[in-house]
């Protein structure tokens, strides 16, 4: 601060010096002359001519100072009445047009700066106070409206809360009667229980018993097998019995014959014969004898012969009845299997619901007691949702009272716009409401402070126009600037009705072509487009003019004496080119300057400090440095480190509270400002206006430009 009011100070004395001094030696010389005439001291002619016009020339010299100075304050007074005015969106006043009156140049740029710092920041705040009112405000809208209905459902609530304890007590109840019901269920599950074990023992024995009995029937049904076996073989020897006493018959009968046959012969033989007889008539006895017994057998044998297929007829209707009774049976035991195999499933099962009833029974018992403990809670809840909708009611009444005092803080925030609209600090939107809804877009990049400036300036244009009518879109890009080129075709296809986009932008020829096809307006903001390219207006610094200050500033940095280094972007970015041509022509007339090197970086502070601490080693002559784009913390960090602060003079574009703390220390020579927010708010307002009205605006507006300097930086 000391330095600041010094260097004010030195500038001031240094013309108050060089005035009164002529001031002086003109009344000395004025003196001189009268005291010659009224002496009579001979003094020549050439003596006299020459006092004479060095008089004059004294005259001519302070005439020459006092028009200068009168130029200054002309110039002081200007400006003064400008801000009076209050029109703030003016350049600074250059020190080079206010010799002599540095401390009060110095105090407008600051007064203005000032002003504007502090509008800027005010709108700044606007934006912010009135979005976070309009949350809020939203918010109690919400909030009360909620309350209300709050309100309502805790009464409902409450009345919900007293049937529900009502009904937690009859279930309460239920649940009591049911356990008790659980428990008698268990019982008698227990019972059916030991019931099934011990039918599942005499199933057992009985499938034991029918096993023994099957054995038995298979042994009678084998017997009884052999017997008919044994009967159908006598039957077999007594037809062969029959057929020898058939053989027999015969045989009798032919001794019969035989008998016959020697009685005519004895008969015939006579005397002789009569041995014959008797022997005829004993064969004829055997005979007769023979045949009766032989016909006795057989009536015996076909006695025996009738019993016999009698008892083999019933054999064997035995034999077939005890094999449909062994299959029969064979059926009861496989049934009684399955009865026995049943029964142990039916005894596991029996097992596991009475082991589930037990736990029902035990889990009834634990809902019983949480019943109970629900009952408690219930009839707390009861309670406690009386004393929430009482709470509500008394936070409804609290929430009308926010409401008002958001309502106040809005009035107040309209107050503040309406006192900040006296300073003409921007462009102002016309009074008229555009009858059709308006949608306007601004792309811009987002990654250095600059460009938040800018977001800020275009913010602050949707809180001026958020009653016209119209949709203020802003596209911001920290990284991905191929995003920029989608969005614009998407927005050219959505039909916006104006589209605001930096001059740099590579690649959107065709898109702006197509958007004029569409009638749709296009702005050039902080760079201008190629000639080629179509535009309705440019919004943004005088390139030319700026590269040629800067040049100048830092020509008299050095005073126009040393080398000097530029870092700059590519050239193929129009506002490198013009920065960097312009510069090169201010050097190119000093004799004892030259521009040694250029560096080509981008806006990465690493980088630029790698590429600045390689210049400086390269050329260690180096006593100044113009820094076009990014990168000014790099440049910085490379300069203290190497201890060539205040050797090294640095000039850059742009300035945040980061450049203005090393503009303080001394590390920063100069920051040539450029009025960012102006650049993000003026060209929305211009475009609305455009496009209500019909009133083209200029071709070009330039935004103001500011040199600030450690003389111009207050702490």
């Amino acid at each position: 601060m000391s330095e600041r009011l010094a260097d004010r100070s030195k500038g001031h004395n240094y013309t108050r010096i060089l005035l009164f001094s002529n001031a002086i030696v003109i009344l000395v010389l004025l003196a001189i002359l009268l005291f010659l005439n009224l002496s009579d001291i001979q003094v020549s002619d050439t003596t006299y001519t020459v006092g004479l016009i060095v008089i004059i020339t004294m005259v001519a010299l302070l005439i020459v100072l006092l028009l200068r100075f009168f130029m200054a304050i002309r110039h002081i007074d200007r400006t003064a009445e400008l801000l009076s005015q209050g029109r703030l969106n003016i350049n600074d006043i250059m020190a080079d047009k206010t010799r002599g009156l540095e401390s009060l140049t110095i105090a407008v740029n600051d007064l203005k700066r000032n002003l504007l710092s502090f509008i800027e920041s005010t709108k700044t705040n606007v934006i912010i106070l009135s979005d976070a009112v309009d949350n809020i405000t939203k918010s109690l809208d919400m909030s009360y409206k909620g309350n209300e209905q709050i309100a309502s459902n805790m009464t409902t609530a409450a009345e919900k809360a007293q049937q529900q304890l009502n009904i937690v007590k009859e279930t309460l109840e239920g649940i009591e009667e049911v356990a008790e019901r659980a428990d008698r269920i268990t019982t008698t599950l227990a019972n059916i229980e030991e019931f099934v074990e011990n039918t599942v023992k005499v199933t057992e024995e009985g499938s034991q018993h029918v096993d023994k009995y099957n054995e038995q029937m298979d042994v009678i049904s084998t017997n009884l097998s052999d017997t008919a076996s044994f009967i159908d073989t006598l039957n077999t020897h007594l037809k062969k019995i029959d057929q020898v006493n058939k053989l027999i018959i015969n045989i009798t009968e032919q001794l019969k014959l035989l008998s016959l046959n020697s009685a005519v012969e004895a008969a015939r033989a006579g005397e002789a014969g009569k041995g014959f007889v008797v022997v005829a008539q004993e064969m004829n006895k055997l005979s007769s004898a023979t045949r009766n017994s032989i016909s006795q057998i057989n009536r015996l044998l076909n006695n025996i012969l009738a019993s016999n297929e009698q008892v083999s007829e019933s054999i064997s209707s035995c034999v077939e009845s005890f094999n449909i009774s062994k299959d029969i049976f064979k059926s009861v035991k496989e049934t009684f299997y399955t009865i026995n195999k049943n029964t142990y499933i039916l005894s596991d099962d029996m097992k596991k619901a009475y082991e589930e009833s037990r736990n029902i029974s035990e889990n009834t018992k634990g809902i019983s007691i949480k019943g109970q403990n629900l009952h408690d809670a219930s009839n707390e809840i009861s309670s406690i949702t009386q004393d929430v909708a009482a709470v509500t009611e008394e936070e409804l009444a609290e929430n009308e009272e926010i409401n008002n005092q958001a309502l106040s803080l809005q009035n107040m925030l309209a107050s503040i716009e309406k006192l900040l609209m006296r300073y003409k600090t921007s462009i102002s939107p016309v009074e008229q409401t555009s009858t059709k809804k308006l949608k306007i877009g601004l792309f811009s990049p987002l990654d250095h402070p600059f460009w938040e400036s800018v977001r800020q300036g275009a913010l602050y244009a949707q809180t001026e126009l958020k009653n016209k009518n119209v949709e203020v879109e802003y596209f911001g890009y920290t990284k991905d600037f191929g995003q920029l080129n989608i969005d614009l075709k998407e927005s050219i296809e959505n039909n916006f009705d104006g589209l605001i986009l930096p001059g740099f932008i590579a690649g959107i020829e065709d898109d702006i072509k197509r958007a004029h096809r569409k009638n749709i307006a296009i702005m050039a903001f902080n760079c201008d487009f190629n000639e080629d390219i179509d535009r309705l207006s440019y919004f943004g610094p005088d390139i030319p003019a700026q590269g040629k200050l800067a040049g100048e500033v830092i020509a008299k940095a050095l005073d126009n004496e040393g080398d000097i280094a530029i870092i700059r972007g590519p050239l193929e970015t129009s506002i490198n080119k013009v920065r960097r041509d312009a510069i090169y022509d201010v050097i190119s007339k000093k004799k004892k300057m030259r521009i040694a090197a250029e560096i080509e970086a981008e806006t990465d502070n690493t980088r630029v400090y790698k590429n600045t601490k390689d210049a400086l080693n390269k050329y260690p002559n180096l006593r100044g440095i113009a820094i076009l784009t990014g990168g000014i913390l790099g440049v910085a960090r490379a300069i203290e480190e190497m201890g060539l602060v205040g050797t090294v003079k640095i000039v850059c574009f742009d300035y945040d509270d980061e450049i203005l703390k090393l503009i303080r220390r001394g590390i920063i020579y100069a920051a040539i400002g450029q009025d960012p927010f102006g650049q993000g708010h003026d060209p929305i307002i211009t475009m609305y206006n455009y496009l209500v009205t019909g009133d083209k605006p200029d071709s070009i507006t330039y935004t103001r430009t500011e040199l600030i300097d450690k003389r111009s930086v207050s702490e």
